[in-house]
């Protein structure tokens, strides 16, 4: 069996039994257990929506190479137990879109705020070692999750809609309202998916690494949603680096890869001296920038130039038609493909450190300006991270028996690098970290 089908029929074993383990019995849980079944004619449109085979396709890259075939089957295990949590985490995430700073507040975003605010909360707690039931942390926004379409918080509702409708046709007593709305069990899920994770990972060195990752990402995600002002573009990295969730994903496969398949003996000293904090910190870097700004980040500053020069004239052709930095980078013609993170993340209301300060800018003018700049120095800053992170791994090759971890990293950061230089619309592009 190839690694690609081991890691998938792993992840949909550990999905299934995180379903009944993690998530209180609901509609919700049944749909999901006829979602990733053979019963569901459009399984794989649902594997998608939900990011399964996103998250199957990131295990394969990471540790394709990495890993010797007697030890697929065993990492395969390792990628479902990550895989199950992240599934419920995209969804969770998902709730977030449609909050940040230039995007038009619809009428659940106050809402969605508090869920995610008690939601990252009870989080932070369980992953601190609070012991207290998930589910009763989270009954307080139980109703108030009711009102939250996940569909809708998605970027792929229609596909959502063909699935629910063959469902529905199979179980009549179950309605749509049940499961569309029926968010709080995935949250509940998510919880107790991340929290069993990181007390597993707590008995290998790199526990405390993935805890600590886990917890800057909650609140992190917590701080993003809250900032109703400008900041400054560092302060806007920083929370961006610690919003994605590099840092325990890598720690995570560092722990199976050097701990459990092939013990590495010198791995202590690079976590003792901070070495694989900063590699694994600056991956993040370059990650958050590349999910954010895409191609944009590997223009010259001729071309950043160009591309300024031609957005101010598109402007100028359609000022009677645009009155906003949004609407601009939205209506740009096709060959603009550089601008295919912005606009994904204009359209979904996510946060991006490239824009969340054009929302602050008093003309479009003047937020082009604005954009022009945090390109140039977020280009500076993407490079030189690769910089840092090259010489960081080849610190690590030298002190190291083999060269598993920094080819695990590399290797991650170039996925992507990769899937984010492509249409966010398209199957490859349709994956957040």
């Amino acid at each position: 069996m190839s690694l690609q089908s081991e890691i998938t029929k792993a992840t949909i074993e550990s999905v299934r039994s995180s379903l009944m383990r993690h998530m209180p019995s609901s509609p919700q849980r049944n749909y999901y257990l006829w979602g990733i079944s053979n019963d569901n004619p459009y399984r794989n449109d649902f594997l998608q929506m939900v990011g399964v085979n996103q998250l199957i396709n990131l295990s394969c890259q990471m540790i394709g190479d990495l890993i010797e075939p007697d030890d697929q089957q065993t990492v395969a295990q390792y990628c479902g137990r990550i895989n199950a949590y992240f599934m419920y985490e995209i969804i969770s995430d998902n709730l977030a879109n449609g909050l940040s700073s230039l995007c038009v507040i619809d009428d659940n975003a106050s809402s969605r705020r508090d869920i995610l605010h008690v939601f990252n909360h009870v989080m932070v707690s369980r992953l601190k070692g609070e012991h207290n039931s998930t589910a009763e942390m989270m009954r307080p926004v139980e109703s108030l999750t009711q009102s939250i379409s996940s569909f809708a918080q998605s970027i792929t509702p229609r596909k959502h809609q063909a699935c629910i409708n063959a469902y529905l046709s199979q179980c009549p007593d179950v309605t749509q309202q049940e499961i569309e709305y029926g968010v709080w069990p995935i949250l509940v899920a998510n919880i107790e998916s991340c929290y069993e994770l990181a007390e597993y990972m707590s008995h290998f060195q790199v526990g405390d690494l993935l805890s600590q990752g886990f917890i800057d990402r909650y609140q992190g995600v917590t701080t993003t949603i809250q900032v109703d002002h400008g900041l400054p573009l560092n302060e806007l990295v920083r929370m961006g680096t610690h919003t994605v969730s590099v840092v325990p994903v890598l720690a995570y496969f560092a722990g199976v890869l050097t701990e459990i398949i092939r013990v590495e003996p010198k791995l202590h000293s690079i976590i003792q001296d901070g070495t694989l904090a900063d590699a694994l910190t600056t991956s993040a870097v370059i990650v958050r920038l590349t999910n954010d700004a895409g191609m944009l980040l590997t223009l010259s500053q001729n071309e950043r130039k160009t591309l300024s020069a031609g957005l101010q004239q598109h402007y100028q052709n359609h000022a009677a038609d645009i009155d906003a930095i949004d609407h601009l980078l939205m209506s740009t013609p096709d060959e603009y493909t550089m601008l295919t993170r912005l606009q994904k993340d204009l359209l979904h209301g996510e946060f991006n450190i490239c824009l969340h300060n054009l929302a602050y800018t008093n003309s479009v003018g003047e937020a082009l300006t604005l954009l022009e700049n945090n390109m140039a120095n977020l280009s500076e800053l993407f490079y030189r991270s690769q910089t840092h992170l090259h010489d960081l791994l080849a610190s690590i090759d030298r002190r190291m028996t083999n060269r598993t971890l920094s080819n695990l990293i590399a290797g991650f950061v170039r996925f992507h690098e990769m899937i984010y230089a492509e249409p966010y619309n398209s199957n490859i592009g349709e994956y957040v970290a």
